[in-house]
């Protein structure tokens, strides 16, 4: 079901390694429920011959980005300094991958559209059992650290168009079946499936947000758990989301009288920040006691395709 294109491909390094060099590469997804399509001036992947199971991509330059956003297509064209996929294979299946991201810069062909950049972004991925792993082991683990992240799926964002920076280390304990995504994720939960979060980091305006704690889905497959966070900039933000209209005003005035008690001044004469008991149930997102807002609901099945 995919698109793949070239116009010409260059071979070298044997015997010590292979390389392929794709000119004008292209690759996409036209047929999914969200087409996608890429091109670019180059594409170089390289394996070696007594490991062919490690593979290496890196492309540079001019690159191309099609989307689907709200239901039409946007193109995005521009450079990257680097991009770089390292994928690790084991009986023919991805068993890691590794992608790192510097310099892009895409501007948007509709006028008045957000282009995408992003500084720095590297994403690890590792599957760590082969079989059926229970709920008391993690059977694949997610690494990703950005900073200057911009795009049109930030422009909704009371925050501002720029995520500064974040950071996340997560684990999945418990595995998925192979199948349809809907049937997993039931059989995964009922076994006792959790994601948990050792660490996330993030900054977008003016919150800063450090967090660590545990995820999982209900009897309807909605996102719930329990978070232990710190917050600066957490009045900042409550004050953007009323504007928005995500919280209501008089939601935003009960938790800002309420957890404006329990705000402390920094000792180094910095902002006040919260440490408080974030907490995702019944489809209502909860800043220690306070219903804060309502949370949109994930459509799975969306996502089988």
């Amino acid at each position: 079901g995919f698109t793949v294109l070239h116009d010409s491909l260059v071979t070298s390094g044997f015997p010590f390694s292979i390389r392929l060099r794709f000119i004008n590469p292209g690759f996409g997804a036209p047929h999914v429920r969200s087409p996608w399509g890429w091109e670019a001036d180059n594409l170089n992947l390289m394996i070696k011959p007594w490991n062919v199971q490690d593979i290496r991509a890196t492309t540079s330059g001019y690159q191309m980005l099609a989307l689907a956003l709200k239901g039409k297509t946007e193109t995005f064209n521009g450079e990257a300094e680097k991009a770089e996929l390292a994928l690790r294979l084991s009986g023919g299946e991805p068993r890691s991958g590794h992608l790192l991201l510097k310099g892009i810069e895409l501007k948007a062909e509709t006028i008045g559209q957000t282009g995408i950049s992003v500084a720095v972004a590297d994403l690890q991925i590792e599957r760590l059992v082969t079989g059926k792993a229970d709920y008391l082991t993690a059977s694949a683990s997610l690494s990703a650290s950005m900073q200057g992240i911009e795009g049109p799926w930030l422009n909704a964002s009371p925050l501002g168009g720029l995520v500064q920076s974040l950071a996340l280390e997560a684990r999945q304990m418990g595995s998925f079946d192979q199948g349809p995504l809907v049937e997993s994720l039931e059989n995964w939960r009922d076994n006792g499936g959790t994601i948990e979060i050792g660490t996330l980091n993030f900054q977008h305006g003016p919150l800063k947000f450090r967090a660590d704690g545990t995820l999982a889905l209900d009897d309807k497959l909605q996102p719930i758990g329990a978070l232990t966070a710190r917050v600066e900039g957490f009045f900042e933000t409550i004050d953007a989301l009323k504007q928005l209209g995500v919280v209501k005003s008089r939601d935003a005035t009960t938790a800002k009288m309420v957890l404006g008690v329990l705000s402390r001044k920094s000792s180094s004469g910095g902002p006040a920040h919260l440490n408080l008991a974030l907490s995702a149930q019944s489809g209502r997102l909860y800043a220690g006691p306070i219903a804060l807002m309502e949370l949109p609901k994930v459509d799975w099945r969306g996502f089988k395709n």
